[in-house]
């Protein structure tokens, strides 16, 4: 009869790992030449099981295996490559800065319900954030697809590859479809609050022409690879930098007492109200790639560990600073005022400031995401990147779609928006750690005597026993976060993820 103390692998490992067993001096080591305890020996107090789903992964040869743990292929896996910390923390602040941080004026209703929304929403998301990266080091996979298809496919066996294929072929266009809408409802929104402006002093008399020109003018800035590329890091910054300046002219006019306009959503659809504005505007995107990024760069951090802390720390200083810089749109838009013409310079301006970060905020976004296939023949006779092409026509396709349409897709947008942020993270958190066994340290209560091996019970103060203290010293010590941690984790799928779905569904539905 055993019983099993569950720990994540670090816990476990770092038992181990500092226990005298795993020392090459060590009297009790299998290298040292007293051989008192052996590492195959059965009558051993710790036994480390492991993994039982090992035999589903797609790994079929043992070459594969041992190149997992190349630290150059596992660079090369990543869907970000490495990158410098000031980079990382630009694009964990960046998302929060859009469209959602823009509209946040147009739907406030009183400065009391506006504050709770805004403090709890950033609370969410730095909760949320940190529920990617624990899943993301825990399975040490370094995208959130992997971690959906870890939660999903994982007991299918081996034997059915087409199945496995096609959940993971899924799962990519899911996340690919949801990038495409954004980016199509950045650039609808973006042509809303400035194609009036454009009718006063240029001769454009179509939204298809001014669509397709931006369209043309963000293909510039979204052909590179990855989010290393200079010109997407300098836009990236322009754009918390517009944002930045937008919410001063803001802040000035309504100190001077000329309220002027913000830009809004035409197309808006029967989800966005000031709720879900500010809960859109603290959605995450990209925590897990960024993670693995940030890891798989050289450092000086000698562990895994300072690594985990530092990306924690990032992400929370981003979500304190886009607070502090949503906080005075909240302020402001609480008091009442009528906004200035159109025609006036200041609402001019003022428009132009806050509708460009969507505009800059496309590359970021385009070029995280697959681009489309396209067949080998094709690619061999044009040079041209034509899947990144195919997707900038698809995106601008979109926003181009009339206002009935519009609506549907921005609500559909804002949907999946928040699930990934709120609703999927726990679900994948609840699934993996209470429907999948975890690796865990098997102490059994008394120890079996086998014909090959024949020992006495270990003394008070042998190794055995001391590293089953050590092994219920730290379980206990992280008892009470790991019930924190399942606390809010429940609390975020069942009382705020429910409950904001069955509002969704009677929304779209026509019940209230």
């Amino acid at each position: 009869m055993a019983h099993a103390i569950s720990s994540n692998r670090r816990s476990s490992f770092d038992s181990l790992a500092g226990s005298p067993i795993t020392s090459p001096t060590s009297p009790v080591s299998p290298y040292s030449p007293i051989d008192s305890i052996s590492v195959l020996d059965s009558s051993s107090a710790l036994v480390l099981l492991p993994s039982q789903d090992d035999e589903d992964s797609f790994e079929f040869s043992s070459d594969e295996e041992h190149d997992e743990h190349d630290p150059q292929l596992e660079i090369a896996k990543l869907a970000i490559p490495p990158l410098p910390a000031t980079s990382v923390f630009l694009y964990l602040l960046a998302p929060y800065l859009r469209l959602g941080a823009i509209l946040v004026p147009n739907g406030i209703i009183s400065l009391k319900f506006g504050l709770v929304n805004l403090f709890v929403a950033a609370a969410l998301s730095v909760f949320s954030r940190n529920l990617w990266f624990l899943l993301a080091r825990y399975l040490r996979k370094s995208t959130a697809e992997d971690i959906f298809f870890e939660v999903i496919a994982k007991g299918i066996s081996r034997a059915k590859r087409r199945r496995r294929e096609r959940i993971r072929r899924l799962l990519f266009c899911v996340t690919g479809s949801l990038r495409i809408l954004m980016t199509s409802m950045y650039l609808r929104a973006f042509v809303d609050s400035v194609y009036p402006l454009l009718l006063e002093v240029l001769p454009v008399q179509t939204r298809l022409i001014a669509t397709l020109a931006l369209g043309l003018l963000i293909s510039v800035v979204s052909f590179p690879k990855s989010l290393a590329a200079k010109q997407v890091i300098c836009t990236t910054w322009l754009s918390i930098i517009l944002y930045t300046a937008w919410l001063a002219a803001t802040l000035y006019n309504h100190m001077t007492g000329t309220a002027m306009s913000s830009p809004m959503l035409v197309q808006h659809g029967v989800l966005w109200n000031g709720t879900t504005s500010i809960a859109f505007a603290f959605a995450t995107s990209l925590t897990v790639p960024l993670s693995a990024s940030l890891a798989g760069r050289p450092s000086t951090l000698s562990n895994k560990t300072g690594r985990g802390t530092y990306f924690q720390t990032l992400s929370i200083l981003s979500t304190i600073i886009a607070t502090l810089l949503i906080l005075p749109s909240i302020l402001t838009a609480s008091s009442p005022s009528v906004p200035g013409a159109l025609s006036d310079t200041r609402n001019i301006i003022l428009h132009v400031l806050g509708s460009s970060p969507l505009l800059l905020s496309i590359p970021t976004v385009l070029v995280s995401t697959p681009p489309l296939p396209v067949p080998l023949a094709v690619r061999r006779v044009c040079k041209l990147d034509l899947g990144k092409t195919a997707l900038i026509l698809v995106v601008v396709l979109l926003s181009l779609a009339p206002p009935s349409m519009a609506t549907s897709l921005n609500d559909l947008t804002l949907l999946l928006a928040l699930c990934g942020t709120y609703f999927l993270p726990a679900w994948a958190h609840i699934t993996i750690h209470y429907f999948r066994r975890p690796i865990s340290i098997v102490i059994p209560h008394s120890v079996p005597n086998t014909p090959q091996t024949m020992h006495s019970p270990s003394p008070p103060h042998s190794p055995d026993a001391l590293l089953q203290r050590k092994e219920r010293l730290l379980q206990r010590r992280r008892l009470g976060r790991r019930v924190l941690w399942d606390v809010g984790v429940w609390l975020l799928l069942l009382p705020i993820s429910v409950f904001g779905m069955v509002w969704a569904g009677g929304r779209l539905v026509g019940k209230w």
